[in-house]
């Protein structure tokens, strides 16, 4: 008799655990959650113009480590202008980022892929993420429409003072009959900012173990933020976004340019523009004219090194970053002299100079030093047709593998 109860308690609990599956595959299913979920990925589409892969978003970012200029982050959308995908459409944003005055935005346009209009301050107050402008992209060949419209709810609770004073005011005998739970709950939406999705970009900039210098993050999920749209063969866009209510993982490959120096002249900008300022310089160096009648001394230091980590080696080799050689070389008759002080660098182990660390620029002087005496590798051709025949060292003991014979 145990045995036959055993059996029917187990039939039942079988019973119990099919209907409870249909019953939830029900739910969900109704919900979209299972028919109509998705990802995206909005990869690299060519350029009608040069043919070329471009991706739809690119990054650059200064993050002003040196205190010698501007905390800046450019944001570019690559987009093509219509529905014909027969050229390209660019809005660029600019976030001045001022911890102390408060950060302001600016944006502009490119209509041809290369040059830009004049820059203006950005003003969104009266744009919601609903009734921003769709842009358009390429999915495996297919038009799609991508729009900045993510949302946010939040919950806050307040106190119910009418109904508060009528429990307390009968002497206590609603105290029986209601809820004495006096709060009110209420949700509102909110839109993200263009300035939110921004310093969201630097977050993520910042924390990445690429580091400085031009590289593409291929695979960023702003399902957050931004939701792309079907296209129908007449370019309208659909209503609703791909996937089930818009919460969806949209993912976009993105070209960065990161430098942790600041942004002191407007050549740094994409947009050739800081602020709207097209002649921006806080340098001293005249960019636009070769106007040097004698010597003009320019200083570089430990921070306008880029690092590379040797898993080999279990530590850091330095370099200049191929921008700002290329850019210093542009001037003739400038001296530059170079004081890399090691001890700036905190618990970090720093080996030396990376392979062409200088890449050919000529340098008057070079100081390596440090509070305690340390080892300070030259890897080969790090000092090549850099003119250099002495390197002053101040607790350094330089292992030279350049090549080169340098004076200690």
């Amino acid at each position: 008799m145990t045995k036959i109860l055993d059996y029917v308690l187990i039939g039942c609990s079988v019973v119990a655990i099919l209907f409870t599956c249909v019953f939830a595959y029900h739910v969900y299913t109704s919900k979209g959650i299972f028919t109509n979920s998705s990802a995206t990925y909005v990869a690299s589409y060519k350029d009608p113009n040069t043919g070329k892969d471009v991706n739809p978003f690119s990054l650059n970012y200064y993050q002003n480590y040196n205190n010698n200029g501007l905390e800046v982050l450019e944001w570019r959308v690559n987009g093509y202008s219509d529905q014909t995908m027969s050229a390209l459409y660019g809005r660029g944003y600019q976030l001045v980022i001022d911890k102390k005055n408060g950060n302001k935005l600016y944006f502009c346009d490119s209509y041809d892929g290369v040059s830009w209009q004049s820059m203006h301050e950005y003003d969104e107050t009266n744009e919601a993420g609903q009734y921003k402008n769709f842009y358009y992209v390429s999915i495996n060949g297919e038009l799609k429409a991508i729009r900045f419209d993510g949302s946010y709810t939040v919950t806050t609770e307040k106190i119910d003072g009418w109904k508060a004073f009528r429990t307390f005011g009968f002497m206590g005998l609603n105290l029986i009959f209601e809820n004495t739970n006096f709060n009110i709950k209420e949700t509102k939406t909110y839109y993200y900012t263009i300035e939110d999705l921004m310093l969201k970009f630097a977050d993520m900039i910042k924390s990445n173990s690429v580091g400085t210098g031009d590289f593409v993050l291929p695979v960023v999920d702003l399902g957050d933020f931004i939701h792309v749209y079907e296209v129908d063969e007449n370019g309208t866009v659909a209503d609703k976004p791909i996937g089930a209510d818009g919460q969806i993982n949209s993912y976009f490959s993105i070209d960065v340019h990161f430098d942790k120096r600041g942004m002191s002249y407007a050549e740094q900008s994409m947009y050739c523009s800081v602020m709207g300022d097209n002649d921006y310089n806080t340098t001293g160096i005249d960019f636009d004219v070769n106007y040097w009648k004698s010597t003009v001394t320019y200083n570089i230091t430990e921070k306008d090194f880029v690092s590379r980590y040797s898993s080999v080696d279990q530590g850091y080799y330095y370099a200049l970053s191929p921008e700002l050689i290329n850019e210093l070389k542009t001037y003739e008759g400038m001296e530059f002299n170079i004081v890399f002080d090691i001890s700036k660098f905190k618990n970090v182990n720093v080996l030396g100079f990376d392979y062409h660390a200088l890449n050919g620029l000529k340098v008057s002087s070079l100081t390596i030093k440090s509070s305690q005496q340390r080892d300070f590798t030259l890897l080969v051709n790090s000092l090549k047709d850099t003119g250099l025949t002495e390197i002053i060292t101040e607790n350094v003991n330089v292992v030279n593998l350049s090549g080169m014979e340098i004076e200690l």
